[in-house]
């Protein structure tokens, strides 16, 4: 079942957690949880009303439920697996996006207006990337999905009117009824090259009409093609790359960008292709098909065997006994099929759709504004750098390197060496900052119970700073005596 508009589901209650259908395997499994009630209740009447008593031993019981527990937990961790390697590659290629995108937006350098233009248009083709990655894991070959055809509307390929179709057609896939694959009488068969002649065109020369057609009328029924319809499919985030690194290498060619940055940046569109690939892994690699149809038969065949093991002892008991046992082992293996493949749009599945939201989201924030300029932020009058001071880092700019050194050191004793940092320790000074900005407020007098320890209090930075180092300097040469 689809989880509506593709968002995340969460629940907080744990009894609403309990109660629960949606996303679950119960929709799924309940015809066959009633199928063994039926069965259990057929071979519990057997049992009281027949001269057949079952009092069988349990000890294939015990076998077959080891068996079959050990198959369905492997299971349930290879389909896990599955899952989160999904995740794990999704979260890469998202770290991916992030980095190129702060290094095209912040790294490449702007010297005109095209440059700025062409930065746009390669961020855009990011976010394009993740939405066509998503589509295309959900077997959706198409281009002219809302969330990213404004994103491609730059790209030749796809501006051009047949684009729509992207690649050609199967021709091995029967598409019409199996009513007209029945022998044909003469006179039908005399008409039918007619009307290959009205339905030929230059797109579709030397294909059969019944089966484009066919395969049209198909296409028509849906909002998209899919995978089925294709011959091969149209791999868009991997034809996206090359436009992206077709921008990388013109900036390379144009100086714009310094060579660390320069791979950097491939080296993450080496690992965005990277992830690509291992999602095809996951997509295309389903569990062998032998294991699963032996697991099948191994459940089933533990199931089957259930009542027969238990009616002796347990009498009707049996019947909501087997039935609770369908239901786990049966929900466990429904469980493994719903999460095997994670790229879907249902409940269990990966919420794609939020993760392409927040990626979108994140680079037009990211690019709503200019680079930032660190003498911008920086030298502000709300940033103070040091924690004790008053001062600003634009009022701290306008002291000397060894006044700014010598207040942080005064600051944080642990900060220089020697007998320098010795004599810091005993100069105690007081700053203090006013919540309603940059005011300097005069210091609480010094404590009675330690006269000799100096205090200090910063009137103008030039003369405080002068003062701590000359308090410095005379003890420093009282040592030396």
């Amino acid at each position: 079942m689809a989880r509506k508009y593709g968002t995340t589901v969460y629940v907080n209650a744990k009894w609403r957690m309990m109660l629960r259908l949606k996303g679950t395997v119960i929709l799924q499994i309940w015809w066959h949880v009633l199928l063994v009630g039926i069965y259990s209740t057929i071979v519990f009447l057997i049992s009281k009303y027949s001269d057949w008593k079952m009092a069988y031993t349990l000890n294939l019981v015990s076998v077959m439920g080891m068996v079959v527990s050990l198959l369905l937990v492997f299971r349930t961790n290879t389909a896990y697996d599955r899952y989160w390697e999904g995740r794990r590659l999704w979260s890469q290629m998202t770290l991916c996006i992030r980095n190129l995108t702060r290094g095209i937006w912040v790294c490449v350098a702007e010297t005109e207006t095209r440059d700025l233009l062409e930065k746009k248009s390669a961020i855009n083709l990011l976010v394009a990337f993740a939405f066509a990655t998503k589509h295309y894991l959900r077997e959706e070959y198409g281009y002219d999905y809302e969330d990213m055809v404004d994103l491609l509307t730059h790209i030749p390929k796809y501006s051009i009117p047949t684009s729509v179709e992207p690649m050609d057609w199967r021709m091995d896939i029967p598409t019409t009824p199996l009513e007209s694959l029945t022998p044909q009488p003469p006179q039908a068969q005399q008409q039918q090259p007619q009307t290959s002649q009205l339905s030929s065109s230059p797109t579709n020369v030397g294909r059969p009409s019944g089966t484009f057609g066919g395969a049209r009328a198909r296409r028509q029924s849906r909002a998209q093609a899919l995978a089925f319809d294709f011959l091969t499919p149209t791999n868009i985030p991997v034809e996206l790359s090359y436009y992206i690194g077709s921008y990388i290498k013109a900036c390379s060619n144009k100086g714009n960008v310094d060579p660390a940055t320069l791979t950097m940046m491939n080296n993450a569109l080496v690992s965005m292709i990277d992830c690509l690939t291992g999602f095809e892994r996951i997509l295309r690699t389903p569990i062998p098909l032998a294991y699963s149809i032996h697991l099948h038969h191994a459940t089933w065949i533990y199931l089957l065997a259930l009542p027969f093991q238990l009616v002796s002892n347990m009498k009707e008991l049996m019947i909501p006994a087997t039935m609770l046992a369908a239901f786990t082992l049966l929900g466990i293996l429904g469980i493994g099929y719903e999460i095997e493949n994670p790229f879907n749009d249902d409940y269990n599945d990966l919420p794609l759709d939020d993760f392409c939201k927040v990626i979108q989201a994140e680079v037009d924030s990211m690019v709503a504004t200019r680079a930032p300029v660190p003498a911008d932020w920086i030298f502000s009058e709300n940033n103070y750098p040091l924690a004790q001071s008053s001062l600003s880092a634009k009022e701290l700019s306008a002291l000397s390197l060894d006044e700014v050194h010598a207040m942080m050191e005064a600051e944080n004793p642990h900060y220089g060496a020697g007998e320098r940092a010795q004599a810091r320790k005993s100069v105690q000074l007081q700053y203090s900052r006013s919540v309603s900005g940059n005011q300097k407020v005069a210091a609480p007098p010094a404590s009675p119970t330690s006269p000799t320890t100096p205090t200090i209090r910063f009137h103008t930075p030039g003369e405080s700073l002068r003062k701590v180092l000359s308090s410095s300097s005379e003890k420093q040469s009282r040592v030396s005596v």
